[in-house]
């Protein structure tokens, strides 16, 4: 399946039918991302993986030898926050799946906020220090809060 308009194109691949099943209505969320944090255009590819391929890559990549929920890749690792998002997001659609079981929370609302956090990696925002995740996390709370999403991280 493919999101596009003038200002926004994500691809997604393999994706499981338990989430393609909302992402028609995905669109209008992309857009309120896209004006909330300033962002002139997002083009990224979305691929849901296992957890054995998403485990391969996780340890590829960050060299930890374990499976993750979500992984994102900028075209170019920005020095500071841009406003272009471009770059690819691998989601694990079982830990997905598994986590919005444990936590209570609907799929739809679990992914959008791993989506969106992978989109906030694209265009710069980290959360390797302190004061970086405490930056980030507002901000992605005051989105998601924006949109109907509670606070993810209570």
């Amino acid at each position: 399946m493919i999101i596009s308009n003038k200002y926004v194109t994500i691809e997604f691949h393999n994706t499981p039918k338990s989430i393609s099943k909302f992402l028609g209505q995905f669109e209008s969320k992309l857009e309120k991302f896209r004006t909330f944090f300033h962002i002139e255009e997002i083009f990224a590819e979305v691929s849901f993986l296992t957890q054995l391929e998403i485990k391969d890559v996780n340890k590829q990549f960050r060299d930890k030898d374990k499976p993750t929920n979500v992984l994102a890749f900028p075209s170019e690792q920005p020095k500071k926050i841009i406003n272009k998002c471009h770059g690819e997001v691998l989601i694990c659609a079982e830990i997905l799946i598994q986590e919005s079981l444990e936590q209570g929370k609907s799929l739809d609302d679990h992914f959008s906020h791993l989506l969106f956090h992978s989109l906030l990696h694209l265009i710069g925002y980290m959360h390797d220090k302190e004061e970086d995740a405490i930056f980030m996390e507002k901000k992605e709370t005051n989105f998601l809060n924006s949109i109907g999403i509670d606070n993810p991280y209570k």
